[in-house]
This record gives structure tokens, C-alpha cells and sequence, in this order.
């Protein structure tokens, strides 16, 4: 099964490298600084759990037409640049060819399956804290896990063969039977701590400890409930609760979204926050608060571009 992996960020080069490592056949499409380190000297991984890897010898182009179709595309952007790879995709996909969006948000398959056709395209959720500190060398900080849906029309032996290929990362992956339950818990988290945290400065730690900021998060959390019941899906109070439980255990935790308004980076606005309003809106749900950190991560973005 030939692997390539779209995007080498933090998530990307994680498992890519993992993937690597563990001897399969794998090519990364990169850019810029990212690609220069890999072609140099490979992907170096230090792990909060794995402990310090290095993959020395990575194939590596910035062109997907020299790739050729494979096998599996594990596609890894920022949720907004998925609408403009669309076309470097295609030179990757054939009739056999099964790609997963290992992306935040809830979206970003529904764009590319729109291009490439729904059975072949496989909905992720992915907790992975990784974080390229410089070029070629990603942070791992949390658990790695993998959780992969199975649409409409996709054969389930398709997923379970991707699955198997993704277990020999050593990282947890499994097949989900409410994968829409999972990406709107994880939009949970998102949509209220990623957010409030990029505009504070302040880590989830710090802004549990504050009551008035503990009380804006339940509500963000408690309005994407709210917008994911209105669609079916069976988000509840007692998901806000052990989110928030969760956060008060795993201590001090930097965002992603803090980490790219720090680095002058585009912020997932759209897919994080941006969605909850939307969704809302389109159903009639309340999201005053959603609505009130959508327009300030704008303004910020707006100062920055």
C-alpha cells in the first residue's frame, strides 16, 4: 500500500515518519523550509510517549504529478486549504485509491468527496498534540489516537485495510460507528477552548482557574451541543462535562490555534468556530457567544494578514 501523506505539518510528519519507521512505503508533499528538512535530513520525532525517533531518508517532492497514483492519500492541511489542493490531488487518485482527512473540523471531507466521490473518501478524527517546533523536527505531547468513519457507500474492508496500515504506527486506530458523533465532540473542545485560548494567550489551564472565563467555555460548548442536536447528532451536557474533566487532568496544553496566531499563521477560524455559527444559523439555533469569538478571531486575522 503506497501512503502518501498531503501536508507535512505536525500531524503529517508525525505519522508519516511513524509510518516510515515501521517500513512502509510513504512520500510526503511538502513545501517550502518543511520540504527542504526533509530531503536534508528526514523527520525527527520527539515524543512525550515514544521518546526520541528519526526517520533519516524520506521521499519527499513538492509535486504530485511525480508521484503518480497510489494507493492511500492521507490528506493533513489546515481545514481552509482544502478547497485549493483539490486539483494536486487528482494526479494521486485512482479507481482504487481510498483518501482520509486526518483534519479538525467536520467538513473537509464532505469538499473533497464532492471532487473524488463519497464511498472513497474516509472522515477522521484525530487527537494527536504535534507541532513542528522547527523544519524537519515535529513535538509529540499527546495520545495519537486515530478514529476513522465509514460513509455511505465505502467498503468496509477498504477502511479496515486502511486501518490496519495506520496501526503500524504503534498509535491507537479504530473504526468508529459515529464518526459525526466523534468530529462534533472534538468540535466541542475546539470551538471553545482553541478559541478563547487564541485570544487570551492564556492556556485551557489558566482559563478553567478564572470563573468568568470558565463560564464563557461552558457556554461556547453547551451552543455547539446545541447546533450538533439540532443535526441528530446526540452531543449531550454529560460531553461537555467530561471534556471539561479531561482538560482540569491533562494540565498545561498549548492550542493549536494559539500556536498558529503566534507564528503569524492563518487560524482554522472557519472550521472551528466559523461552522458552529453557520450550522446555526441554517437551523434556527442561538450561538451569541460563537458568533461574539468568530467576529474577534476576524478582526485579529484581519490585523495580521
Amino acid at each position: 500500500m503506497t501512503t502518501v501523506i498531503f501536508g507535512a505539518g505536525g500531524v503529517g510528519t508525525f505519522f508519516g515518519g511513524l509510518l516510515v519507521l515501521a517500513g512502509n512505503d510513504v512520500r510526503f508533499i511538502a513545501r517550502g523550509a518543511q520540504l527542504d528538512a526533509l530531503r536534508r535530513d528526514g523527520i525527527h520525532i520527539e515524543s512525550t510517549a515514544l521518546g526520541a525517533r528519526h526517520a533519516p531518508a524520506v521521499r519527499v517532492t513538492d509535486d504530485t504529478g511525480e508521484v503518480g497514483v497510489v494507493d492511500l492519500v492521507l490528506v493533513a492541511v489546515k481545514a481552509q486549504h482544502t478547497a485549493g489542493i483539490l486539483d494536486a490531488l487528482a494526479p494521486l487518485v485512482g479507481p482504487a485509491t481510498t483518501i482520509v482527512t486526518l483534519q479538525n473540523g467536520v467538513e473537509s471531507d464532505e469538499v473533497i468527496a464532492r471532487r473524488f466521490g463519497r464511498g472513497r473518501v474516509l472522515p477522521a478524527v484525530v487527537y494527536v498534540g504535534a507541532t513542528v517546533e522547527h523544519p524537519g523536527h515535529v513535538r509529540h505531547v499527546a495520545a495519537g489516537t486515530i478514529a476513522l468513519g465509514v460513509p455511505a457507500g465505502a467498503d468496509r474492508a477498504r477502511v479496515e485495510a486502511v486501518r490496519d496500515r495506520l496501526a503500524t504506527t504503534g498509535m491507537p486506530v479504530r473504526i468508529s460507528d459515529d464518526i459525526q458523533h466523534d468530529r462534533w465532540r472534538k468540535l466541542l473542545w475546539n470551538a471553545s477552548f482553541n478559541m478563547v485560548s487564541a485570544i487570551t494567550g492564556r492556556d485551557p489551564e489558566v482559563l478553567l482557574q478564572v470563573p468568568e472565563s470558565r463560564a464563557l467555555l461552558l457556554d461556547l460548548m453547551r451552543e455547539v451541543v446545541a447546533v450538533a442536536r439540532a443535526q441528530g447528532i446526540a452531543l449531550s451536557d454529560a460531553d461537555v462535562d467530561e471534556q471539561i474533566a479531561w482538560t482540569e487532568r491533562a494540565g498545561a496544553i498549548r492550542t493549536s490555534t494559539t500556536v498558529d496566531r503566534e507564528r503569524g499563521r492563518e487560524m482554522e477560524v472557519d472550521a472551528l468556530i466559523g461552522v458552529v455559527v453557520r450550522r446555526g444559523a441554517a437551523l434556527g439555533v442561538p450561538t451569541p457567544r460563537s458568533a461574539a469569538m468568530l467576529g474577534l478571531l476576524k478582526a485579529i486575522e484581519a490585523v495580521t494578514q
